[in-house]
């Protein structure tokens, strides 16, 4: 049991710098990125999964 809790903190805390990182890469600098980050740290376990299934949605800028 311990150690299927050390792997959920060590697989979460994954996640959420993962996704903490996306969120500071992406282009899209607006209320929306900084609503995305403050859901993240909010919600450190389910924050980053939401981030991720919605992440496909965002609208992206062509690459010049």
């Amino acid at each position: 049991m311990d150690t299927l809790m050390v792997i959920l903190i060590v697989l979460t805390a994954f996640l959420w710098v993962w996704a903490v990182y996306d969120i500071n890469k992406t282009r899209i600098r607006n209320k929306v990125s900084l609503l995305w980050l403050l859901l993240v740290l909010v919600f450190p376990m389910f924050g980053p999964i939401i981030y991720f299934q919605k992440k496909s949605r965002f609208p992206s800028r062509a690459r010049r």
